[in-house]
């Protein structure tokens, strides 16, 4: 099993302003980019042109075999929630089961000032995945894994869907690619 999640990022206030070092990938993943993987298998994260088919580049990141997970992210001070995310991004999975199964994610993870998570949304593309929301777990499933374009405005997300975190509370935003196999 394997999947991968291709995307450029911003996450930027209302005005437009990027909070991300490199969101989009021109430099390189070492620049911002914190890289993580757990468990077997072959891991990866890169960047490349020639994933999208405009001239830039995008991040990837692989996960093969199971159980495990590949995790490319990058935490940023926010100045509050009124914050509009928004990305491009393109989801693949291969093989699975019920018992054994690969997710393709893109997650938005709530922080504190003191760095203690409060909760989390994630994009995610999978034909098994059994994850189940909480009042601070949202889930926001992809049925096309196409390039397409999606935007969260966190303020909204938070009051919405997330109503066990306090948008106060939240002081930094964790932005991460998630290549994920599950092995029950």
């Amino acid at each position: 099993m394997k999947y991968l999640l291709f995307l450029p990022l911003v996450v930027a206030l209302a005005v437009g302003q990027n909070l991300l070092t490199n969101g989009d990938f021109e430099q390189e993943i070492t620049v911002g980019w914190t890289y993580s993987d757990s468990g077997v298998g072959t891991h990866q994260a890169d960047r490349q042109v020639g994933y999208h088919p405009d001239p830039d580049y995008e991040a990837m990141t692989y996960q093969y075999d199971n159980p495990g997970w590949t995790r490319l992210a990058q935490r940023v001070d926010v100045p509050g929630t009124q914050l509009t995310l928004s990305f491009w991004a393109s989801f693949e999975e291969t093989g699975g089961t019920s018992s054994c199964w690969p997710a393709a994610c893109f997650a938005v993870c709530y922080y504190n000032a003191a760095n203690t998570l409060l909760g989390e949304t994630r994009y995610y593309y999978s034909t098994y995945a059994n994850w189940t929301p909480t009042s601070t777990f949202s889930l926001k499933r992809v049925t096309n894994p196409a390039w397409t374009q999606y935007s969260l405005n966190i303020m909204d997300e938070l009051t919405q869907n997330l109503p066990g975190i306090n948008p106060p509370d939240v002081a930094r935003l964790e932005v991460a690619l998630y290549a994920y196999t599950y092995s029950g």
